[in-house]
């Protein structure tokens, strides 16, 4: 189905090649798994699948490339009648600000009857149990349910290919179990599937083969047998069985008891009101902020930024915050960085409302970041992206820190080290959330994790009590 011969790739503006001499083979009905570091060519290999690049990413090639009866450099139009596609920021392929109008999209774009089209939007939104996704404003929907219906709309022209390209970053338990069940069905109906993911624990029984790609090249090849005994830490990848993962040892930090207080805060989600009558918060921890998509913890964390209406009042340091000093304490890294991207270099951006230049050096090597100071944030991959908002976050010296899904697009060893780096500065002048569904990520941050339901915060408990709960409910 799929086939890369001795096959070459740059793009216009990369210093070096972005596959370098790529041999692959993948056969029809096949579920294929890359994983590797950012940047190291997983993302470029599904961009040439879909035909993407050279037509939309310029960039120069030699070698052999067929995607089943295609070639590169063939129409977009061909290639978007055998593959699907979702991608990594689902933002990017979206067409329409209604979700079912987006829905029809592709099959309206090639004639087909309109009861054809209703028939086919009735039939996936039931499969994925998102009939709840219908006749939505896109911009109105969370990150994860912006992702479910971008797999949704991949699928109304029924391909023979899915490329898939960290589909399950902002994804809860739930969704993430949900997606699994439709790639297997997928693979079970004779679809050929290729995925590139860092969080791979949800394709254990699923893929036929699984790749570690390094620098433009298949570095590392894994059967089905072979994952078996997999050990993601060996390999500098994330973990395929997660009862291996364990929490990490964290430094005694000095705390200020109640450093930041909730007292009958009252905002709306969509419509519904929520409240946090008697909620306080310590420095000194990292409070990890879980819960289902949609249920508002991305709103908790923009009433906390000073961006959303509220009532009550939130404290800090003794001292009440109206909206405008929430802004002037608080920074937010967002679920979607290209929001928060606004110069024209890397080493501008995470200077700009910089006040800790002291530490500059130190973050930028922790995060990877010294070799890309002078590229232009847009032309870097999703997680490096994310590491930029991130070092200005960690530079800023603002006394409320909120990370918002920021081990999206992470691999491995930047996720180890954006943990060590937000337990350092959570000292006791720093209040930290995170807002996560990725359990590895929260095992090696958390002190205590705070979950939210529609209502607000249902319950906090220790990371340690936590980590059982999870556990049993993954293996249920």
């Amino acid at each position: 189905m799929i086939k890369f011969t001795n096959f070459n790739f740059k793009y216009i503006k990369s210093e070096k090649l972005n596959l370098n001499n790529f041999n692959l083979e993948i056969k029809k009905g096949e579920c294929i798994l890359f994983t590797g570091n950012s940047g190291c060519g997983k993302t470029s290999v599904l961009r040439i699948i879909n035909g993407l690049a050279p037509e939309y990413f310029d960039g120069g090639f030699n070698g052999e490339a067929r995607i089943a009866h295609l070639n590169i450099g063939d129409s977009l139009q061909q290639f978007s009648k055998v593959v699907g596609s979702v991608f990594q920021n689902p933002k990017n392929q979206f067409f329409h600000l209604d979700s079912t109008s987006e829905l029809a999209f592709s099959m309206e774009n090639l004639g087909f009857p309109p009861e054809k089209i209703v028939e086919r939007i009735n039939f996936l939104a039931k499969t994925f149990s998102a009939e709840k996704l219908l006749d939505r404003n896109i911009l109105e929907l969370s990150g994860g349910e912006k992702q479910k219906l971008a797999f949704m709309a991949s699928m109304m022209l029924d391909a023979d290919i899915f490329v898939l390209d960290e589909i399950t970053s902002n994804l809860d338990l739930q969704a993430i179990k949900l997606i699994s069940e439709i790639i297997e069905k997928l693979k079970n109906s004779g679809k050929t599937i290729i995925i590139a993911e860092h969080r791979i624990y949800y394709l254990r029984d699923i893929i036929d083969r699984m790749y570690i790609i390094s620098n433009g090249q298949i570095i590392h090849s894994f059967s089905n047998e072979d994952l078996l005994l997999f050990d993601g830490t060996q390999c500098r990848t994330r973990q395929l069985d997660l009862t291996k993962v364990q929490l990490l040892e964290k430094s005694k930090r000095i705390e200020r008891t109640d450093y930041l207080k909730l007292d009958n805060l009252e905002y709306k989600v969509n419509n519904n009101k929520v409240q946090h009558k008697n909620q306080n918060f310590s420095t000194g921890k990292v409070y990890a902020i879980i819960g289902k998509n949609g249920c508002g913890k991305t709103t908790f964390a923009n009433v906390l930024s000073g961006f959303w209406k509220f009532k009550g009042d939130i404290v800090l340091n003794n001292k009440r915050l109206n909206k405008k000093e929430l802004t002037q304490n608080s920074f937010q890294v967002m679920q979607d960085v290209n929001y928060q991207l606004f110069t024209n270099s890397v080493e501008k951006e995470i200077k700009l409302g910089c006040s800790n230049l002291d530490k500059f050096e130190e973050v930028i090597k922790k995060l990877k970041l010294t070799n890309l100071l002078y590229r232009h944030p847009n032309t870097l991959s999703g997680g490096e992206k994310q590491r930029v908002a991130i070092a200005s976050a960690l530079l800023s010296n603002k006394k409320i820190l909120i990370f918002d899904e920021p081990t999206s697009g992470l691999d491995y060893s930047n996720m180890l080290e954006l943990s060590k780096l937000i337990t350092e500065i959570s000292n006791n002048e720093i209040i930290v959330f995170v807002i996560t569904h990725d359990y590895e990520f929260l095992c090696s941050v958390a002190d205590e994790v705070v979950h939210f339901d529609i209502n607000g915060i249902k319950e906090r408990v220790a990371v340690t009590e936590y980590n059982k709960n999870y556990i049993l409910e993954v293996m249920n």
